[in-house]
């Protein structure tokens, strides 16, 4: 596979990925993760180099293995998520920069910036949440399959109500 193109299918798969969250398709969002064991973490605020610290030394905002980001997916679909109930937020991630891709055996490794933004009634304004993530995927039936995903937030603190009620 040539260069440019694991770079365009990395581009559509977080793309995809993307609109699955904006659009509040929480089963097709998780149906893009792959089989087996899994990470999805929101790392610490105002922490330099926190990708590159032990869990022993800080602690994450969020750290789901494959049990805890199903139920995650299936309690936000649920009126009882009163964060996002009765009216969900309005959320757009934005990717750019991917760089940084690289491979090993069947692992693809890379890094691309992020901002999302999230409204929810016109009272509360947008939240914009800047940082970056890392994105390790596996080759799974002849698709790249999400087996990491690490988010690093450029915040000082969680400014808005609800604002990690949302999928990053």
């Amino acid at each position: 596979m040539s260069d440019n193109n694991l770079k365009e299918q990395i581009e559509e798969l977080i793309y995809r990925e993307a609109d699955h969250a904006d659009g509040w398709e929480l089963t097709q969002w998780l149906a893009m993760w792959a089989d087996g064991e899994v990470l999805y973490e929101v790392g610490p605020l105002d922490t330099p180099n926190a990708e590159s610290m032990s869990h022993n030394d800080i602690l994450y905002l969020l750290s789901d293995n494959r049990f805890r980001l199903e139920q995650r997916v299936i309690r936000m679909g649920k009126a009882t998520a009163h964060a996002e109930y009765p009216v969900r937020s309005r959320i757009r991630h934005n990717y750019s920069h991917l760089r940084n891709i690289k491979t090993d055996g069947e692992a693809i490794t890379f890094k691309v910036n992020m901002v999302v933004t999230r409204t929810r009634r016109d009272t509360e304004g947008v939240a914009v949440i800047p940082g970056y993530v890392l994105f390790k995927l596996a080759q799974q039936g002849g698709s790249l399959k999400i087996r990491e995903k690490r988010v690093f937030l450029d915040l000082h603190v969680l400014s808005k109500p609800g604002t990690m009620s949302i999928i990053i």
